[in-house]
């Protein structure tokens, strides 16, 4: 915590960075993409900022683990994620073959 200019009142500090996802934030984010993503009202006819605004609502809504996840830091967790699904598709498509 800080003091205020008058050092009396006490604000809060900057936020700085949580800690790392949980399993339970991850299987949520996966679920949220699932619902964002194929939601037929919307489509994919939508810009990145309003996938994404979407995306960090639906989130918080669902989000049990009380922090607060900014939507930079969904975009770069799912990103993390859908890396290591694609390796995973590819070697089960090796696998398969």
């Amino acid at each position: 915590f800080e003091v205020d200019e008058d050092g009396e009142g006490i604000v809060d500090a900057p936020k700085g960075r949580a800690g790392n996802y949980t399993n339970a934030e991850d299987i949520l984010l996966c679920n949220t993409w699932l619902q964002v993503s194929r939601d037929p009202s919307v489509g994919g006819d939508q810009s990145r900022d309003a996938y994404w605004n979407r995306m960090k609502e639906h989130f918080d809504v669902r989000n049990v683990s009380g922090i607060d996840r900014s939507e930079r830091s969904l975009r770069s967790r799912w990103s993390t994620i859908n890396k290591d699904c694609q390796k995973w598709a590819a070697a089960q498509k090796a696998v398969d073959k």
